[in-house]
């Protein structure tokens, strides 16, 4: 069976000199023409000093933290065109161009779920990425790895993060085992001219569907093709889930590295 990940997810992630979390409420995004007007939230939004949050309809989330803005959306059964994420990140810029960009990433995750099994995740990730050797061995308890990776490409570098997490069903409160699969594509917004940053930026967003069409390569044709599935099984779609990593990441290496909004 060719393994294809479940669950993706698309996030557009702005890196900013000035704070901009005020910035991220309904009324402001309406008021600028960012979203449709007829969209409605779909959780009550977050607000403080240091930290925003608005969930709307559609699976669109959007956050901002101090140096950071992130718009994120499942992609679900979504074709390309019907994404809302892409239009409301250019426009957001647009409106919003003087928070002093320096960088701006298109970060991608999706899993492969092991509800037959609750170590399957730990095995896949050891037999899969890992040499066999005794060193597995060692401890009390089975070995447990997440893998940073760094591929040099020449629109940027990708970041991809392999570890084990699990998915709680919204339904039975149950979980189950997955390992997900976090890529990130960097970009760092160097112009000195804010008009030549913008365009810039306009242009990475333009062509995210480059992005993701190099995470499916990577992911689908070199790590996935050949690796042992371990009663890997397809799962409904990410709006049924939430995402509850079992372990939080280290330092990353770079500003767009995410668990996932959550």
């Amino acid at each position: 069976m060719n393994q294809q990940l479940a669950g993706l997810n698309i996030d557009i992630v702005f890196a900013t000199k000035k704070q901009a979390t005020s910035t991220i409420n309904l009324d402001f995004f309406s008021g600028a023409g960012i979203v449709d007007g007829e969209i409605k939230l779909a959780s009550q939004p977050v607000n403080s000093k240091n930290f925003s949050r608005i969930e709307l309809e559609e699976n669109i989330v959007i956050v901002g933290e101090p140096n950071r803005i992130v718009f994120s959306e499942a992609m679900a059964d979504k074709q390309y065109e019907q994404l809302k994420i892409p239009a409301m990140a250019s426009k957001y810029i647009q409106m919003l161009s003087n928070l002093e960009y320096e960088a701006i990433g298109i970060n991608i995750r999706g899993f492969l779920s092991f509800p037959e099994d609750k170590d399957a995740a730990r095995r896949y990730i050891a037999s899969n990425f890992l040499a066999a050797g005794t060193w597995q061995a060692i401890g009390t308890s089975p070995m447990r790895a997440s893998l940073n990776l760094v591929f040099d490409r020449e629109r940027s570098p990708f970041y991809l993060n392999i570890a084990e997490a699990a998915m709680r069903k919204e339904e039975d409160e149950t979980t189950v085992p997955i390992v997900m699969f976090s890529g990130s594509f960097s970009y760092v917004v160097n112009s000195e001219s804010a008009v030549e940053k913008i365009a810039y930026m306009h242009e990475i967003i333009a062509n995210w569907q480059t992005d993701l069409a190099a995470f499916n390569e990577i992911i689908n044709n070199h790590l996935l093709a050949q690796n042992t599935a371990y009663d890997y099984q397809e799962m409904p779609q990410m709006s049924s889930y939430q995402e509850m990593p079992q372990t939080e990441s280290g330092s990353e290496t770079n500003v767009f590295a995410m668990n996932g909004v959550s």
